[in-house]
Formats: structure tokens, sequence, C-alpha cells
């Protein structure tokens, strides 16, 4: 792949060439990762998505499991379906 430039704007926004968007597969909402090293480069990568017990292990403590919690909004979605 061809070496691209991209100009940072005031807001410090740059636009990703199309051929690099499209070598990783890059589309509107997906988030990326910045890695500095060196001090002079930086990496860019696609961040993968997260599981869900990953997201649950950060929020406020509880007894509850991922996949038990998975199961509750389960029966939960189920139960508000059935009202519909």
């Amino acid at each position: 792949m061809p070496t691209e430039i991209g100009t940072v704007t005031t807001k410090g926004q740059v636009t990703l060439p199309k051929d690099i968007r499209e070598g990783l597969h890059i589309r509107a909402g997906d988030k990326l990762v910045f890695d500095l090293e060196g001090g002079d480069r930086v990496v860019v990568r696609k961040a993968e998505p997260q599981r869900l017990t990953a997201i649950l292990d950060r929020l406020a403590p509880t007894k509850e499991t991922g996949v038990e919690f998975q199961r509750r909004l389960r029966r939960e979605w189920a139960r508000r379906d059935h009202r519909h």
C-alpha cells in the first residue's frame, strides 16, 4: 500500500485516505486506537469490539456474572416482547 498524506484541520481532525479505510475495513462509527511510539510515530489500528463481560467488569461491583446478566436481560426482553 502506498504512503498516504492527510492534513490536520484546526480542530485536530484528519480524514483517513480511502485506501487506508478500505484496507482496514473502517466504516463511519468504528473506533480506532492511537499508539504513540518513540515520540515521533503514531500507529493507528482498528479497535476490537469489547465483550459484554469485559464491559460489565468495569462497571460498579455486582454479584451477578456476565452470563447471569445476559440471561436476565434475555428474560426481561422476552417478557417485554410478549406485552406488545
